[in-house]
């Protein structure tokens, strides 16, 4: 069987395979490989022709990319987690199997329908794998994307906290914003300081923001804390902060299709920052469309 891998050698911390071991694993496996870094940009193009099965080596970064140039093809996916958070490898259930054993059970593992989303705006279209968002979780990465508060940060653990921790203290600073907002016709407007839509259970860093996902409904997760409730995040990150990340006391709702209406915000898409300059209309609103894209994708899920 001839697959691509996708391996990202930057994700996570030293402690994850070299390509040499990966490459072993999966020849020893009887798979024939075409090996290809993010390093290059070449990995996009060997897409188009990827063989039998992709494999994607890396985080959450590495996996959504993969995964958007995949959407609506008939060809299956396998994740080898080695990134810091590892939220998708999380929802799929594959972060307690060790690698060698994920590799020898891609040959009997089922493939698994998976619903992504498209996200549109004045910016355009994106591909949504993991979640998008708006407020103090979207404003913090874009925090961090622009400091150093990570560069001295030796293991994934130790950066997963100091996330949390920047998310606690930034808890009071984040302004709330009203919003507009339609969820399959229905209004649930407000004031809000955060705003997740999900397609998976995690985000960032393994904050379990929807704990009864589904992989295939058809329905987005629509998290949402209003003015007022600053004390339910800050008690969560606490908990997150103390080892107990399980369930988060936030609003939800489900549904296919949201819109999302307001001003002056930026927001997340999966891994990336739009800023407010890239989403306003010239009249300086926004506007912006989620959708399910029901079972558009396949994963490779060998059990433990």
């Amino acid at each position: 069987m001839k697959v691509t891998l996708i391996h990202n050698s930057k994700a996570g911390d030293d402690k994850h395979p070299s390509k040499d071991v990966l490459l072993f694993l999966i020849e020893q496996s009887g798979y024939e490989v075409n090996y290809q870094s993010t390093k290059h940009d070449k990995w996009v193009a060997a897409l188009e022709n990827p063989g039998d099965l992709v494999i994607a080596a890396g985080g959450d970064g590495t996996v959504g990319q993969v995964a958007q140039r995949l959407v609506g093809q008939d060809i299956p996916m396998a994740v080898l987690p080695m990134g810091t958070a590892n939220n998708i490898a999380k929802t799929l259930g594959l972060m307690d199997i060790p690698l060698e054993q994920l590799v020898e059970g891609w040959a009997t593992a089922p493939r698994i329908k998976f619903d992504s989303a498209i996200a549109s705006g004045a910016w355009g279209t994106t591909q949504l794998i993991e979640s998008l968002g708006m407020g103090l979780f979207a404003r913090t990465m874009s925090k961090v994307e622009h400091s150093g508060h990570l560069k001295h940060v030796a293991t994934a653990e130790e950066e997963l906290a100091t996330v949390l921790d920047l998310l606690k203290q930034r808890v009071s600073r984040c302004p709330a914003r009203s919003l507009t907002l339609s969820l399959d016709g229905q209004d649930i407007s407000g004031e809000y300081i955060l705003l997740e839509v999900m397609n998976i259970e995690y985000v960032g860093p393994n904050l379990h923001l929807a704990p009864n996902i589904s992989l295939n409904d058809g329905l987005l997760t629509v998290v949402l804390v209003r003015e007022g409730e600053q004390d339910k995040i800050t008690n969560y990150l606490s908990d997150c902060l103390a080892g107990k990340c399980d369930l988060a006391p936030f609003t939800q709702y489900q549904g296919r299709h949201l819109q999302i209406q307001g001003e002056g915000f930026d927001i997340h898409v999966d891994d990336k920052i739009l800023s407010k300059d890239n989403l306003a209309s010239p009249d300086g609103s926004i506007v912006i469309d989620v959708s399910v894209a029901p079972q558009s994708l396949e994963f490779l899920l060998p059990k433990s």
